[in-house]
């Protein structure tokens, strides 16, 4: 899965349903309201975007979490997330709680306005290799992706 043609076709259905939405509602043309809509999503979903951009430059293997403070599902699936980081120091962890602006590149990568927390991603060079919603995972299912991604680079993960 490619992380910025799933950011970018999200955002595409959604600028396009919102149009479609406000067109019907107000009565005006979809094409005299992009310039608002393409606005409102910039100022929205910006931080997130410009984080997808971020992730996909990173020349290393990036682990993304997105969860709550509040979530115990999220909390719980901290300590496994953890000890594989300790093990793998060449992966770089992006974590985010999800209520901050850059949380929104859950919907950008799940396709859907709604889901459940956590969302667990390995993204190399902006691939998705592993991505997980709503569920802990063990270190085994870490250490299991993570070796697919090494014996599937044709480029050496440990550059940096």
């Amino acid at each position: 899965m490619d992380l910025i043609a799933r950011v970018q076709g999200f955002m595409v259905a959604k600028q396009e349903k919102l149009r479609e939405e406000l067109a019907e509602k107000y009565g005006v043309p979809e094409d005299e309201l992009s310039g608002i809509v393409d606005s409102f999503f910039r100022d929205t979903y910006g931080p997130a975007i410009e984080l997808a951009e971020a992730i996909k430059s990173k020349e290393r293997p990036v682990l993304l979490f997105i969860g709550r403070k509040d979530c115990n599902i999220c909390q719980r699936s901290l300590p496994a997330l953890e000890r594989f980081l300790h093990n793998h120091k060449e992966l770089e962890l992006v974590k985010l709680d999800y209520s901050d602006a850059q949380g929104l590149i859950y919907h950008m990568i799940q396709q859907q306005d709604r889901g459940m927390l956590p969302m667990i991603a390995m993204i190399f060079r902006g691939s998705i290799c592993m991505l997980f919603t709503g569920e802990g995972i063990h270190e085994e299912i870490y250490e299991k992706y993570f070796n697919k991604l090494r014996s599937e680079c044709s480029q050496n993960i440990y550059v940096h």
